[in-house]
């Protein structure tokens, strides 16, 4: 994974576009699914009162600050990252603050990365946001999340120490590592 990663990772810029897509043609990867149905991050948010005046809140800014990367499959586009900027953007429509045919801008593979790929893009949009966005700082949530989502190899004592897990954090190959980045307490972790 991580040598396949490496190379998309280099190539990106030269295989995507920006083009600007209605956001009911976008549709969760099956990998975002098999995640989520694993762990949802959304199960660990905090609710509140998602009503919001139509005018207060920028969608466009959004799309582009969270962005969603997703390739052409059929007549949909199947999304990889953004997974919270398009349930804020369906939130919005579903309200009626923003118009159903709402087009926004993403980033468009152009072409459908292997499996492997589209776990590894998964993984790092959802880590990336979990670890360093910090949108749950419940050390037990945060052990949860990981634990679901990475695959603990066989003859290693924790995910933190799997080959998946290094690809994106080599230097926090333990608890006590991932628990000082994190600021938290090790024992939950």
């Amino acid at each position: 994974m991580e040598d396949g990663i490496q190379r998309f990772n280099t190539t990106l810029l030269d295989n995507i576009d920006l083009t600007k897509v209605k956001v009911n043609e976008l549709k969760p990867d099956d990998t975002v699914e098999e995640l989520f149905s694993q762990a949802n991050p959304f199960s660990g948010l905090r609710t509140s009162n998602e009503t919001i005046d139509k005018s207060a809140y920028l969608f466009n800014l959004l799309s582009l600050q969270s962005p969603i990367i997703c390739y052409r499959y059929r007549k949909q586009y199947k999304t990889l990252t953004g997974s919270f900027t398009l349930t804020k953007l369906r939130c919005a429509i579903a309200q009626l603050q923003l118009p159903s045919d709402h087009s926004i801008l993403v980033f468009v593979l152009k072409k459908k990365p292997s499996s492997d790929i589209k776990r590894a893009i998964v993984l790092f949009d959802l880590t990336n946001d979990l670890l360093s966005k910090c949108f749950i700082s419940d050390t037990k949530k945060i052990s949860f999340y990981l634990r679901a989502w990475f695959k603990k190899d066989d003859g290693k004592r924790s995910i933190y120490q799997s080959k998946e897990w290094q690809t994106f954090f080599p230097k926090l190959n333990s608890a006590e590592k991932v628990a000082n980045f994190l600021s938290i307490s090790k024992a939950d972790l």
